[in-house]
């Protein structure tokens, strides 16, 4: 099999793993916010950076940043051998133990940062994640320079399912049959995502034992000087990628519920508004796969190709702005159909414009990357957050959960722009500004047709059973637009196509 038929397949296989873990990770919130109230998903997304932060480590950033440095290593004759793995281990796991121990002797600063002490024992039993990625990451990243994708997918789907019977399961006791504090539900839910990450560790290491004599054929010499120090160069650069998103969600985890007390909430609104808010979470994490999906499997074979870079420009622009504005739109129908109720519809709404801010920054993160512009990104990353962070200050005890809205479109839309004036004069590229404007004018259209099916026939909000063919018609049409609309409109040549579906389908064209 050629390297670009190995390259389709490893993306198409990582593509659909992180579909289906993402699609997992939107469905459990839904039982435990229905089951738990806005309360028990309050307290459960106070964790959840924590938690998200390690699997992000585990399943994107280090294996890419190992794999990166791996390929790189080979194309100049500097291979690198398995046996000596333990020396990247052993560096791994000495950072996550570090890691670990801050968060358990830091535990009781945090929460009463978070503004609520009753969080303390939950964050110690998160850190606990740290001891158990090096492991999963290590070898998630030795399979992905092998090109054994199917491998890391089967782990990211397998970690991702036992994590979310765990925390469902876990709900169900903690709410029906357990008499404990709903604060309990966070420490269950941090072993639920252990146990989950445990799975997938037995399963790596099985599955290395049945490919080691291949792999070691593979990866035949001692371990050069150097690599130590360009893999953890690697991990902060992809990092960068993966976790931003994260990082925007723990300025909120540490000053939203105090801010909102500002706004006039007492604790208790408080803890229920930020809950209300947290369920945008799970859908931008959904839109988010298209973007990230593309990023992973560009990083290890992106070049300088300015053509390349367009095209997956191009290609990330149109999905995760059909995917922003979409999302957007059925906000109204899709919040009471999976938490219920309809409460911050305007703030969940326009925070789906995160789905195509992020999805861009981390594509035009990748393109920097291979320009030498790495660890210089982070400053930009570190102005974000304190943007985030000031914004907050200023717009939440004004305008309540949507001042919080707002601070994240300002703060990542800054991020972008700063980025893609970068890339424009390290690259020396022309942005395609006659696509962009054929395209936003179609996701608007799609967004007004869309919106054209509320305003004929809309089912009580009460009637949740009755919203769910209701939304998918909404995605159905939106979809036919898109698709419709792309073809029409000739937005992409031949070969732009050829670049994503891939060699195999050539032929029909």
């Amino acid at each position: 099999m050629s390297q670009q038929a190995l390259w389709v397949r490893g993306a198409l296989l990582l593509t659909v793993a992180g579909f289906i873990s993402k699609v997992l990770g939107m469905i459990y919130r839904v039982p435990l916010q229905n089951i738990a109230g806005d309360e028990g998903l309050y307290i459960y997304q106070q964790i959840y950076p924590i938690l998200s932060i390690a699997i992000m480590l585990s399943v994107y950033s280090i294996p890419g940043a190992l794999s990166h440095t791996i390929i790189r290593q080979q194309h100049s004759h500097e291979a690198v051998r398995l046996p000596q793995v333990r020396a990247v281990f052993y560096w791994l796991w000495g950072l996550g133990f570090l890691v670990f121990v801050m968060l358990w002797l830091a535990s009781g600063s945090l929460a009463h940062i978070m503004g609520d002490p009753n969080l303390q024992t939950s964050i110690k039993i998160a850190g606990a994640m740290f001891l158990i990625i090096p492991l999963t990451s290590l070898l998630r990243g030795y399979f992905q320079s092998t090109g054994l994708t199917e491998y890391i997918a089967l782990s990211q789907v397998v970690e991702q399912f036992c994590r979310v019977i765990g925390i469902i399961v876990v709900t169900v006791l903690t709410v029906y049959y357990l008499p404990t504090s709903l604060y309990q539900l966070g420490v269950y839910a941090a072993w639920a995502t252990i146990i989950g990450t445990a799975a997938a560790s037995l399963l790596l290491m099985i599955l290395y034992r049945k490919k080691a004599s291949s792999i070691n054929a593979k990866l035949n010499q001692p371990l050069q000087k150097g690599f130590i120090r360009a893999l953890f160069v690697g991990i902060a650069v992809y990092s960068i990628n993966y976790l931003l998103y994260l990082v925007l969600q723990v300025v909120d985890v540490i000053s939203m519920v105090d801010l909102l007390r500002e706004f006039g909430y007492s604790f208790n609104e408080a803890k229920i508004a930020k809950g209300i808010f947290d369920r945008s979470h799970s859908l931008i994490q959904l839109g988010l796969v298209l973007g990230s999906s593309l990023a992973l499997a560009l990083i290890p074979t992106i070049n300088k190709n300015r053509s390349q870079q367009i095209i997956a420009f191009k290609w990330t622009f149109l999905l995760s702005l059909s995917a922003s504005v979409g999302l957007a739109v059925i906000v109204p129908q899709l919040n009471p159909l999976l938490f219920k109720t309809n409460e911050e519809a305007l703030a969940i709404q326009l925070m789906m414009g995160l789905v195509f801010l992020l999805s861009m920054t981390v594509v035009i993160s990748v393109f920097l990357q291979e320009y030498g512009y790495r660890i210089e990104q982070l400053k930009w990353v570190v102005l974000m957050v304190v943007l985030k962070w000031g914004l907050n200050v200023l717009l939440i005890p004004v305008l309540g959960a949507i001042g919080s809205s707002l601070a994240y479109l300002i703060s990542a839309t800054v991020l972008l722009v700063m980025l893609i004036v970068k890339w424009k004069a390290i690259a020396q590229v022309t942005l395609p500004l006659k696509f962009s404007l054929k395209v936003m004018l179609l996701v608007v259209s799609m967004g007004a047709i869309v919106q054209i099916l509320p305003m004929i026939y809309q089912p009580s909000l009460e009637h949740r059973g009755l919203l769910i063919p209701y939304v998918l018609i909404q995605c159905l049409i939106g979809f036919i637009v898109i698709i419709a609309g792309t073809y029409m409109a000739k937005l992409f040549t031949k070969q732009e196509w050829m670049t994503v579906i891939g060699h195999r389908l050539e032929r029909r064209f």
